[in-house]
């Protein structure tokens, strides 16, 4: 009776990256939905709910693309050393490896009301198993890199989920004859979260880039040297004391005892606080997510009789950006470079009125001083001084279109002619000028060109 539907899949994949013993996968997926308003005791409702529907539905896929062709092999590639030939190790064998599986649930419910509007809200937890990732091995095992002096072995080491909420509405504001008026949006609200990592990295995590992966954390967590700002009276940056490991001024004696001091050439106190200028003394902690706390986009349409304007405008509120491109063109070298203009407001002198002593010594928001001999102390590796909040709001499409009358076009032996304007990516709002927070889903981004301003015009005719 289209009440009660039901649908399933299964595949079984091979894939040559892996070990002949661990080639095979095996994937499936599973849906049901439910037509509530088909039921007899809704009869009495349907003036009211026009249609609901509820759907259930787990699925799972699996990826090999993590890893390179041969990825359980062991491999070698050559070079030279003292000018005679070599060979040196590229690649550890992991012969365990196997396919990392994408595993999701879906539960929602959509319908529409009064004739006016739809909506849709669906649960959602997309959890990723067995995922693959280098792990750094001992150097003593043999460096697999001979420009980065690193030794790594490829290993399936945790399971991480994306589940949250997504909702959609839509509404007919206008619903007449020639005019018609309706605006829509949806919201998506999701967290990510690694369920499971090795044992061996349970208790320190695995830091990865900007990144920090601990049990209970996000994939998308910022790691990052905790900078503070610039002082106003040398111009250098300042960050946060790693205080696990050492220690400044006015040490105690189990500082002394189980620390290393920092050299006086690193350390400032400002009115009793303790900073240091290099990063090796720098503490590393949380810094926020790249995922933002809700994305998604804000649509509408409005035709008065053969006209139509639409508009779609996306979002994203909450999350953050580490801006690559921004920390290369704000490194002071004596090789010539692209700058960026904000260089010219880097620090040049003390600021009348501040002191040794004044309270507002430290400028969060400063510029460190433009000297390739103090680059040590200004670059402050990756940092805070590099994130920003990466909000924003864009006109991605608004489009033009207008048909001729039914009437005009008999008169020219002609079916339809239809005529369109369009303009693509128009504007972007965002914090910092330059910056496009749309480029990676991880928050970091780099020297990329950004998402092209695009003008379109059509001319669609049918004989």
């Amino acid at each position: 009776d289209d009440k009660y539907f039901l649908e399933g899949s299964y595949r079984r994949d091979a894939s040559s990256r892996f070990h002949p013993d661990h080639r095979w996968g095996n994937f499936w997926s599973a849906g049901v939905s439910w037509i509530i308003t088909k039921e007899e005791w809704m009869n009495q409702l349907t003036d009211k709910i026009n249609s609901l529907k509820f759907r259930a539905s787990y699925g799972q896929v699996g990826n090999d693309q993590s890893v390179g062709w041969y990825a359980y092999m062991a491999l070698y590639g050559l070079t030279f050393n003292g000018k005679q030939a070599a060979g040196y190790k590229t690649q550890y064998e992991t012969s365990d490896i196997k396919w990392e599986s994408t595993n999701s649930l879906g539960i929602a419910l959509e319908g529409r009301y009064f004739n006016l509007f739809n909506f849709s809200i669906e649960y959602f937890d997309k959890r990723s198993k067995d995922l693959l990732f280098d792990i750094y091995l001992p150097l003593s095992a043999g460096s697999t890199d001979t420009g980065t002096s690193t030794a790594n072995i490829t290993k399936n080491i945790g399971t991480s989920s994306n589940r949250g909420v997504e909702m959609s509405l839509d509404i007919d504001i206008i619903n007449k004859k020639d005019i018609n008026w309706n605006i829509g949006m949806n919201a998506t609200f999701m967290k990510n979260k690694i369920t499971k990592l090795p044992e061996q990295n349970r208790v320190d995590g695995i830091i990865s880039g900007t990144k920090k992966y601990v049990e209970g954390g996000g994939m998308y967590d910022f790691f990052l040297y905790q900078f503070v700002g610039v002082d106003q009276m040398t111009g250098k940056s300042l960050l946060e004391i790693n205080t696990d490991k050492y220690y400044g001024s006015n040490p105690s004696d189990d500082d002394k005892a189980n620390k290393t001091e920092i050299p006086s050439d690193y350390l400032v106190t400002i009115n009793g606080t303790d900073y240091t200028t290099y990063t090796t003394y720098a503490k590393k902690d949380w810094a926020g997510s790249a995922l933002p706390k809700v994305y998604g986009s804000i649509n509408t349409s409005l035709s008065w009789k053969n006209l139509t304007l639409g508009a779609i405008f996306t979002y994203s509120i909450g999350g953050k950006t580490y801006d690559n491109s921004y920390s290369n063109l704000m490194a002071v070298s004596s090789t010539p470079a692209a700058l960026h203009k904000d260089i010219l407001k880097a620090w040049s002198g003390i600021p009348a009125g501040i002191t040794e002593t004044s309270a507002n010594r430290i400028d969060p928001n400063g510029i460190p001083v433009n000297d390739t001999n103090l680059n040590t102390y200004t670059s402050v590796g990756t940092s805070t001084r590099w994130l920003h909040n990466s909000n924003y709001f864009v006109i991605k499409n608004i489009n033009l279109s207008y048909s001729l009358p039914k009437s005009l076009c008999n008169k020219i032996d002609l079916s339809n002619v239809n005529i369109t304007f369009g303009v693509e990516n128009l504007a972007t709002f965002t914090s910092l000028r330059g910056m496009d927070p749309q480029q990676a889903f991880s928050g970091v981004i780099s020297n990329y060109f950004t998402t092209a301003r695009t003008f379109s015009f059509g001319l669609s005719v049918t004989l």
